[in-house]
């Protein structure tokens, strides 16, 4: 008789084997988002950059920028809400996969995709990197949201797929952000670090195991105690 599991994975099935979302830009707005994220990936700040500068490394006139955003905060918005609709279903599909070929594999195969990610758009993730802790309110909260929602997908796969069925809701969602934050910043070292990436991906599924391993004990221990 089949598990739940599998009739669950079955009905995301069709949905999954689609190929990863790679959201379509105008022309323009694509090069000028590309030309900002290769500026601010040598350290520079969305703040700092000048429309003549910008549309300088677009190859584009400077009033196209206007076609396109109305600020600059904006257009850094629109970069990171283009790279989460790019990651998010991969990470998705990858979590479902390896959780229907076997479930212990979850852990591993998602840091890699992660990781892999990262390094295929470097630019970006050193750009959000800086702007993480940068000196504009609107682009740390921005960065932030795009954290919250990969962290929010991956808490409710972990609940659908029934990964940790001993731990509450608000657990995994709190371990899942803490993930999220740790594989977010271990990409600066992973992207910059050629030597080191298979100890980085080793590392960060210890990580896990280890997160969810002690809140279930902490879980089983509490309800010992009550």
């Amino acid at each position: 008789m089949a598990s739940a599991g599998s009739h669950l994975f079955r009905s995301f099935k069709r949905t999954l084997m689609q190929p990863a979302l790679d959201p379509q830009l105008a022309p323009g707005k694509r090069k000028l988002i590309e030309a900002a994220l290769r500026l601010t990936a040598r350290g520079r700040s969305f703040t700092s950059l000048g429309l003549r500068e910008l549309a300088r490394e677009a190859e584009l006139n400077p009033n196209t920028f206007y076609r396109h955003f109305d600020t600059l905060d904006d257009l850094a918005r629109e970069a990171g809400e283009w790279i989460g609709l790019r990651l998010r279903p991969m990470l998705r599909r990858e979590r479902w996969l390896a959780a229907h070929d076997e479930p212990h594999s979850v852990p591993r195969r998602a840091c890699a995709a992660f990781f892999a990610f990262a390094l295929d758009n470097r630019e970006a993730f050193l750009s959000a990197l800086a702007e993480y802790h940068g000196t504009s309110p609107v682009l740390r909260e921005a960065v932030r949201a795009n954290l919250n929602e990969v962290s929010t997908e991956m808490a409710e796969d972990v609940l659908q797929l029934n990964l940790m069925p001993t731990l509450s809701r608000e657990t995994v969602e709190e371990i899942c952000t803490q993930i999220v934050l740790q594989l977010f910043h271990l990409s600066h070292e992973f992207i910059g670090n050629v030597a080191q990436r298979a100890s980085l991906i080793d590392y960060a599924e210890r990580f896990i195991a280890r997160l969810f391993a002690g809140a279930v004990v902490l879980s089983q221990h509490e309800g010992h105690s009550g």
